[in-house]
């Protein structure tokens, strides 16, 4: 059966088919258009750059907005085509979803610009937030996203503890730099600010213990800070090596069951690269695994045709039992 118009949308939009030069221009175009409409944000953010390419930004801003926003209803429109949303209210449902909501902020600031009277500087950081779109165009940036999703307990423990050390560490310099210095060391917010630049770097010097007991407070907090900060990002890199061994191990198995008993003819390998992308897999690793596979599969075939003993090939004469039956005894 031939796939609706709408099961090729959703298609188009939802992966780059390499084989296509119409999906790889569409995405092109897609990617194309976050860049440039971030980089003219920036630029804006410059007044000498603003007041000369006005037009040339205010165009590049309307031609981005219609394509984000053709995107946009194109992917509410075939969303019915995902299993995910299977049931009642697909689209809506689809509409709730945070990269749908990343679409729709996406094309929000053109309103707000031409609508109402709200600050510029807060429509062009809006506008920043289109960067997030080039998520689904960054096999990397989505399986960092990934990542932090199945671990967000393990982060939330982790931030937890830190939230803990940021306020003793603040609560204890205060108690020891307040009347030394009152101006420095006000309030306990003035102390959680110093707290915060001292465990995550080496401070900013703008805020320094002088008496000797903040001093060692200072030393001790310091090097604390270097063990706890340090533990997200262990457990993040653990977590990333987790899930790419996960995906290779995914796309090996893909690949013994696609290269079993068969040569790597085109078929086999456009099965294989629509895996290899699926999985984020990189040229590199995909080679590997599938020239390791063929290595297997040789060996093994060479096991079963060479005798154990002298290692010569084996000669095997099928035998038809009723043709040739087998000589009874008397």
């Amino acid at each position: 059966m031939k796939p609706t118009l709408r099961a090729r949308t959703h298609k188009l939009l939802h992966g780059v088919d390499r084989e296509s030069h119409f999906s790889l221009l569409v995405h092109l175009i897609l990617a194309s258009a976050i860049v440039i409409n971030v980089a003219s944000v920036i630029f804006d953010s410059v007044d000498e750059y603003a007041q000369r390419y006005f037009v040339v930004f205010a165009v590049i801003e309307i031609v981005c907005t219609l394509i984000f926003a053709v995107e946009y209803g194109l992917r509410v429109w075939s969303a019915p085509e995902d299993p995910r949303f299977e049931g009642r209210w697909p689209r809506l449902r689809y509409m709730l979803t945070p990269m749908a909501l990343i679409d729709l902020l996406a094309i929000l600031p053109i309103f707000l610009w031409f609508l109402t009277s709200t600050d510029l500087r807060f429509v062009r950081i809006v506008r920043l937030l289109r960067l997030l779109k080039f998520t689904r165009y960054s096999t990397g940036l989505e399986l960092m996203l990934l990542v932090f999703r199945q671990q967000m307990g393990i982060f939330g423990a982790a931030s937890a503890a830190l939230a803990c050390m940021l306020v003793f560490s603040a609560g204890a310099i205060y108690l020891a730099e307040h009347e030394a210095q009152p101006d420095k060391f006000a309030n306990l917010l003035d102390a959680l600010y110093w707290s915060v630049i001292t465990l995550a770097t080496v401070g900013y010097g703008d805020i320094v213990p002088v008496t000797p007991f903040g001093k060692f407070l200072a030393s001790i907090i310091s090097l604390t800070g270097i063990g706890i900060v340090a533990v997200p990002a262990g457990i993040l890199a653990s977590a990333f090596n987790s899930e790419l061994r996960r995906r290779e191990t995914a796309y090996r198995h893909q690949a013994s069951r696609q290269l079993l008993g068969k040569r790597l003819t085109d078929r086999v390998r456009h099965k294989l690269k629509s895996h290899q992308e699926e999985l984020g897999i990189s040229d590199e690793q995909a080679q590997s695994i599938v020239e390791d596979i063929r290595d297997v599969h040789r060996n093994e075939s060479d096991e079963i045709f060479t005798c154990p003993h002298c290692h010569q090939p084996l000669h095997l004469e099928l035998r038809d039992a009723e043709t040739n039956p087998s000589p009874q005894k008397s």
